[in-house]
């Protein structure tokens, strides 16, 4: 196989093939008349035939038959197919194939460059192989492709993940601390559940019995309450929810906090900024951090980031919202502080992040307005 692009990057041909780094037979290779180019407005190139140029890459020796599965399974949801070349290694001309796109409709961007691409998506995209390549071979690889957007989320959530947080009270995780015995992703779509088998360490020292749990997996999340220290009013946008429909709750229109999902490639404060003029056509200033938490740690991997951004809530600002093109159908209100702590007391917002931004707020409302 003679890899161009992304497989040249050690560490996810390695996830993707099932083999340590060590054991790749790769060689340098040359191919000529082809040239290639970053995908336009995607994080992956693609190759195309070009008279007289030549493109740099590796070669992977040894394939056998379930390296060929995987590797076909990999790349078989994003519409690449396997043509037959010559390239030029150091031992003369040799017979490979290589991935290319095939009627996927992406379009050449600029010069592809894997020092750069390695730089911004190296590794959150190995992250995302390990993901992919749990549904071999039983899952359809166009599944990989269609939720592919939420598996790079969730691997730079991972990322996000590894920076250190206090343990000045609670045990601290070292490592050895859990022994993982099998891993499995029974079910995946825009979200996805993942079954592991482990052990962990007691706080007596000693080793817990085998135990099988769950987990549902999502993104990262950001929320932002905008303030207006001015007036002394929050904005607040409604629309309809499915869990509490779910549930059978009697009321499935919720009040909360502007939320999204953080991109890949994109951070927190930049998630809320945008969902901020999506959902009600507000620019917030500064924003002030309130806290970042696993709603539910038990069962699921979420891990929110909550704001409060100040932002001139006038008259003119609230009323339908939304983009169209995600379903979303949304109301803004402007209320001042106090109803809002009201709506808390009696139930009608029942919105954990929402909750917490506003005790957030009541705790640090009158440095607000002193400093705005």
């Amino acid at each position: 196989m003679f890899f161009y692009g992304t497989l040249c990057h050690r560490p996810l041909l390695s996830r993707v093939l099932g083999r340590s780094e060590a054991a790749l037979d790769l060689t340098p290779a040359r191919l000529g008349d082809y040239a290639v180019h970053w995908a336009e407005g995607e994080s992956f190139p693609l190759i195309r035939a070009v008279p007289g140029a030549v493109v740099e890459g590796l070669c992977l020796e040894g394939v056998d038959a379930q390296a060929r599965a995987r590797l076909d399974y990999y790349e078989g949801g994003y519409g690449f197919g396997v043509s037959e070349v010559t390239v030029e290694t150091p031992g003369g001309l040799r017979a490979a194939r290589v991935y290319r796109p095939e009627g996927s409709g992406l379009r050449p961007g600029v010069a592809w460059n894997l020092a750069d691409w390695q730089a911004r998506w190296g590794e959150v995209t190995t992250l995302a192989a390990e993901e992919v390549m749990l549904g071999f071979p039983g899952r359809d690889p166009a599944v990989n492709a269609r939720r592919y957007r939420m598996i790079l989320a969730r691997a730079a959530a991972r990322i996000r993940a590894r920076a250190m947080s206090p343990a000045t009270l609670r045990r601290p995780t070292r490592p050895g601390d859990i022994e993982e015995f099998a891993r499995s992703q029974p079910y995946a779509n825009f979200f996805a559940v993942e079954e592991y088998d482990f052990r962990h360490r007691r706080f007596d020292g000693e080793w817990s019995p085998p135990v099988n749990r769950a987990a549902f997996f999502t993104s990262d999340a950001a929320t932002v309450l905008p303030y207006d220290p001015a007036r002394d009013a929050v904005l607040l946008i409604e629309q309809f929810r499915v869990g509490p429909y779910g549930r059978g709750d009697s009321e499935c229109w919720s009040l909360e906090a502007i939320a999204g999902l953080v991109d890949p490639g994109e951070t927190p404060e930049a998630t809320v900024r945008r969902e901020a003029v999506e959902e009600a056509g507000v620019t917030v200033g500064r924003l002030h951090p309130v806290y970042g938490y696993y709603p539910s740690p038990g069962a699921k991997t979420e891990f929110i980031y909550s704001y409060v951004g100040e932002a001139d809530l006038h008259d003119g600002v609230g009323g339908l919202g939304g983009l169209a093109a995600e379903g979303e159908d949304i109301r803004a209100h402007v209320v001042g502080f106090d109803r809002a702590m009201d709506l808390v007391e009696t139930g009608e917002i029942g919105n954990a992040p929402l909750i917490l931004s506003l005790l957030w707020l009541a705790r640090n409302r009158e440095r607000l307005r002193a400093s705005g």
